[in-house]
């Protein structure tokens, strides 16, 4: 499958990961009243996750200067194709990278065997941000799980403000903790007794689901 560049700007590897860090956050703040949706976001590593509960579901693996993206849309992954194909003309670096990390989160059972199914990829290399398909196909094929994620911090601020109805105090929480973490992506931050307090829930499903979600991005809660 031939790779296509693509021109919008804001699919890059630090505007993604950017992204998916602050929609982390806001999620984590969330859950811990709506244990439920906990599956929307997570991590393992530097491996970022996501699942819309509707069908559609994506990772993307984050390296020092590349990632690589695969999303399945369920109503485009009838009859799919071998997923190493999407990515056929990437460089060995990506191809290692989508075959060791991202695609092992997308696996499934077909025809009797558990292969990974995709129905749109994307990546970065070279400073150059590729997909498998135009644009608007690769939203259309998954992709626009990252959407969000891949638009400016106040339009996305806002996205998630609106979206879990977070109170003006979560809001600033969630603020706080993205700047420190953008600041030094390394160290570990450790909430304080009164961030505890602005989650407002006594849901222990919940605040073991929060303190998870937390805990994948390198934000600690106190010690008890």
């Amino acid at each position: 499958m031939k790779k296509i560049q693509l021109t919008e700007h804001e699919w890059t590897r630090q505007s993604i990961w950017e992204g998916c860090i602050l929609a982390s956050i806001a999620h984590a703040v969330f859950i811990a009243d709506a244990p439920d949706l906990a599956y929307e976001h997570s991590w393992e590593g530097d491996n970022y996750s996501t699942n819309d509960g509707q069908g559609s579901r994506g990772t993307v693996a984050f390296g020092q200067e590349i990632y690589v993206a695969g999303f399945r849309n369920d109503y485009f992954a009838v009859n799919p194709v071998d997923a190493n194909q999407y990515f056929i003309e990437a460089p060995d670096q990506v191809q290692q990278m989508a075959e060791q990390e991202t695609l092992q989160y997308l696996l499934d059972e077909v025809d009797g065997a558990t292969r990974p199914v995709v129905t749109t990829v994307l990546w970065e290399s070279d400073e150059r941000v590729f997909s498998s398909h135009p644009y608007d196909v690769m939203l259309e094929r998954g992709a626009d799980l990252l959407k969000v994620q891949a638009s400016a911090y106040e339009a996305t601020l806002a996205y998630w403000e609106e979206y879990y109805e977070l109170t003006e105090e979560q809001l600033e929480l969630v603020e706080k903790l993205y700047h420190l973490k953008l600041k030094d992506p390394t160290e570990r931050i450790v909430l304080s007794k009164e961030d505890i307090q602005i989650l407002d829930s006594n849901d222990v499903e919940g605040i073991e689901e929060s303190r998870i979600s937390f805990s994948e991005i390198g934000i600690d809660w106190p010690s008890p």
